[in-house]
């Protein structure tokens, strides 16, 4: 069973790499002044975190289990989560937290439905009991369609407004093509209520053959969603093929481009569709080459995002992005090489920095800083020396 565990503070290595008019990152030559603390674990492949409203957290497993984390306590599994597939990418996915959590309990998963020869991604919404550990008044109120046999580029990522709708990402399940069509879910980002509805100002509800759920489409393999309340704005991330990495400030109705367009080459090093721009095709905000495999998004900022956290699974590291109108002006690689594949990265209200690395035996860490690690430890040596003492 996975238990909240007290452990040393790791510190971070990694640089602040300043980046040029071309985007590309210059010379580091600011090191990080954080430390990471194990929080929990092991969990078997985490893929999401979210937090409620009282300071606890809950974290999915991959193979079907999701885990509330509660201060002081061990970690207990609740029951009612629906059947899952699990396999290659797949499985329960993503959490997140209705914002009027606190009043009405309600939560949203994300999670591969079917057989591996057919299979869709689904959206459950469920009411929460804390005391029981238990989901109650299930309903699946999105489901991908058509299906599809493959188990890898699902997408699954969820952000939920206050406003009552719910955004989910969805990738291409390994056919480029179908990000193209307006008629197929994959590769596209839509939006619902989040009680299931198709909003009416969605931009292809009146567009012949389309699912009207589409809010943007072109996308590979979204593996990042947040969305900033302030400035209204939503952010995704994208695997690229190799290289090619994305991040996109998502906009309604735009064409994000895979697979006509991309910044990255095919696994052979031969070119990919028609170049790396086309008029009608979104250009990302920022591109990685060599990929880094972006998982998981948090955004910082009061009324403008000034700054993204993002985990990397390829790059195992914890990316920080510095961003000044509009553009990428810093890109801090923390942890490299140091845990691992990062899954998923969070805030919290009080703004602390929570992120899961993946894996079988995944964990559960908080960045602090170093100087109040520090702290801690002096003034905790002289109990130290005393118990040398006696």
């Amino acid at each position: 069973m996975a238990a909240f565990l007290i452990c040393a503070a790791i510190p971070l290595g990694g640089s602040l790499a300043r980046v040029t008019e071309e985007g590309v990152p210059a010379v580091p030559d600011v090191s990080p002044e954080f430390e990471a603390v194990p929080i929990a674990g092991p969990f078997e492949f985490p893929w999401s975190i979210a937090f409620l409203s009282d300071g606890s957290l809950l974290l999915t497993e991959r193979r079907g289990r999701l885990q509330l984390l509660e201060p002081e306590s061990n970690v207990r599994e609740v029951a009612g989560v629906p059947a899952v597939l699990f396999g290659g990418q797949s499985g329960l996915l993503d959490v997140s937290v209705d914002p009027g959590f606190h009043d009405n309990g309600i939560v949203y998963l994300s999670y591969v439905h079917g057989t591996e020869a057919s299979s869709t991604i689904r959206v459950l919404r469920a009411k929460l009991d804390e005391q029981r550990q238990r989901l109650r008044k299930k309903q699946v109120i999105f489901e991908s369609s058509p299906p599809a046999p493959s188990n890898a580029q699902l997408g699954g990522r969820i952000a939920v407004t206050k406003d009552g709708y719910l955004f989910l990402t969805l990738g291409d399940r390994w056919e480029g093509e179908r990000a193209q069509d307006l008629a197929d879910h994959a590769g596209s980002i839509i939006r619902i209520r989040t009680d299931g509805s198709v909003p009416e100002d969605n931009p292809f509800v009146s567009v012949p053959g389309a699912r009207p759920e589409i809010w943007s489409y072109g996308h590979r393999n979204p593996q990042g969603l947040a969305y900033h309340a302030p400035s209204g704005q939503l952010w995704s991330h994208e695997h690229g093929p190799k290289g090619g990495d994305e991040l996109n400030l998502i906009i309604s109705r735009r064409n994000y481009g895979w697979p006509v367009i991309t910044h990255g080459v095919g696994y052979d090093d031969e070119p990919i569709g028609e170049g790396t721009a086309k008029d009608g095709m979104e250009q990302p905000v920022h591109h990685w080459t060599p990929a880094i495999a972006p998982s998981g998004l948090a955004l910082e900022g009061l009324d403008d995002v000034t700054g993204l956290w993002i985990g990397a699974l390829a790059g195992q590291a914890l990316v920080r992005l510095e961003i000044e109108n509009g553009r990428i002006t810093a890109d801090q690689r923390l942890l490299q090489g140091e845990l691992g594949r990062i899954r998923d990265v969070r805030i919290d209200a009080a703004g602390l920095v929570y992120f899961i690395t993946d894996g079988p035996a995944g964990a559960l860490y908080r960045l602090a800083p170093a100087a109040e690690l520090a702290h801690q430890r002096k003034r905790n040596a002289p109990d130290e020396r005393n118990r040398k003492r006696l």
